[in-house]
């Protein structure tokens, strides 16, 4: 952890501690190795005084070794006396207000934050939240610039693309959405890239040039078969990456999305009301001209895990914030937030935060990150290799049109919801 403590600045009591805390975690052999002390030596240092009684200080280089071999959350503990994890809002606030009054400790608390999050700052730093006026606007300027049906198309991809990105633009988000459109229905997806364009160029950029350059170049609109190369992921990986996910609200999106194979904007608008716990199934209810997601279903372990584990903890996370969104809603009234919509939804967290988790986990598992889209691939081929019809498959994942779903259920296939959920049980992937 270079350069983010002090150690100059450190009590002898709090060094000692720090050094007493990596003998307890690395053991002996391996803090002599880390430190390039002796054993005798470090027990020097651990009782404060040599042979002679004389005063013995740790010398800041083997203090530094040794803070980079602990967590941020363990120096803080040795350091202040008390868990980070303990810290509350209010403390928050604290540290923000003495970073605006202190350059110098403004200083040392950005390089703590560009170290833990920099890849989520980065993205942070680059969204832009999307507000009535923006769409009316948006609607006026194509109104007037295209003609009647061009002006209606833009307008319809404008809002419905919106709408799935929950009306929040990062460049993450708007390239993994334009890639997964175009395998799903290419044309759509070119339509939507152009919406999108014209309005980062039309409303975003008189805003923010610099926020709309980074909108702007994440995402092409395509023309031709996307050149990403899918990943599909064995379920010996899936696993690892879900026992690498810290973070319980992440954990439970990752196992339905990964255990139903719907799509990650799916998941993320699932209600409360939407999940039978009972009869563990999943009411998607979602119909339009390229989507039919019928029913799908959670394994009779993960209903358990998600009833008993996930559910409260999800009641205390909005228990704990209620209050924090009400006063952005008052200080924001234009973003037009619903509270209770928030309140009822099966993950109200922010989607930056599940998928910069899941990532995370992702390179500490492989390496590397993949979308989150192609787990829903690794469903459909895990369910292939266990010998699976694909018209279930294809039910299952809410694949099938509205009108080849109504002919394969009238007259060539006829199955019922029962039947379905005995096949997921049987042959869906299963993490826990």
């Amino acid at each position: 952890m270079p350069n983010l403590v002090d150690v100059s600045k450190l009590t002898k009591e709090q060094k000692i501690k720090l050094l007493e805390k990596a003998k307890e975690k690395l053991g002996m052999s391996k803090l002599q190795e880390i430190t390039d002390r002796s054993r005798k030596q470090i027990y020097l240092y651990l009782r404060g005084f040599d042979e002679r009684g004389k005063e013995l200080e740790i010398p800041q280089d083997v203090i530094e070794k040794v803070v980079n071999t602990l967590t941020l959350d363990e120096v803080y503990e040795v350091i202040n006396g008390f868990n980070p994890r303990e810290v509350t809002i209010n403390d928050a606030i604290a540290v923000i207000a003495k970073a605006v009054q202190d350059p110098g400790f403004r200083n040392i608390f950005f390089m703590i934050l560009e170290k833990e999050f920099g890849e989520y700052l980065k993205e942070h730093t680059q969204a832009y939240l999307v507000t009535k006026d923006d769409i009316e606007l948006f609607e006026k300027i194509v109104k007037n610039e295209k003609s009647r049906n061009t002006a209606q198309d833009r307008i319809s991809y404008l809002r419905r693309a919106l709408a799935d990105l929950d009306y929040e633009l990062t460049p993450t988000k708007l390239k993994e959405y334009i890639l997964d459109l175009s395998e799903e229905n290419k044309g759509r997806a070119e339509h939507t890239a152009k919406a999108l364009k014209l309005f980062i160029k039309e409303v975003v950029k008189p805003k923010s040039t610099a926020i709309a350059r980074e909108l702007y170049e994440a995402f092409k609109t395509p023309k031709v078969a996307p050149h990403y190369k899918q990943y599909i992921p064995d379920l010996a990986t899936v696993k690892q990456i879900f026992n690498n996910i810290n973070d319980l609200g992440v954990k439970a999106f990752f196992i339905i999305l990964t255990e139903t194979g719907l799509r990650v904007g799916e998941v993320l608008s699932l209600k409360l009301d939407q999940i039978d716990f009972e009869h563990r199934i999943i009411h998607i209810s979602k119909i339009n001209k390229t989507k039919r997601a019928y029913i799908t279903f959670l394994h009779e372990s993960t209903a358990k895990w998600l009833k008993e584990v996930y559910l409260p903890y999800r009641e205390d996370f909005v228990r704990k914030y209620e209050n924090s969104l009400r006063k952005l809603i008052e200080a924001n009234p234009d973003q037009n937030i619903d509270i209770e919509a928030w309140k009822n939804k099966l993950f109200p967290f922010k989607e930056d935060n599940i998928r910069f988790e899941i990532k995370q986990a992702m390179k500490k598992v492989l390496g590397r990150e993949f979308r989150l889209y192609d787990l829903r691939s690794f469903f459909a081929s895990y369910m292939v290799k266990q010998g699976v019809s694909p018209l279930i498959i294809n039910l299952l994942q809410g694949r099938a049109p509205p009108q080849q779903f109504q002919i394969i259920q009238n007259h060539y296939f006829v199955i019922s919801d029962i039947e379905l959920q005995q096949y997921y049980e049987k042959y869906a992937p299963k993490l826990l």
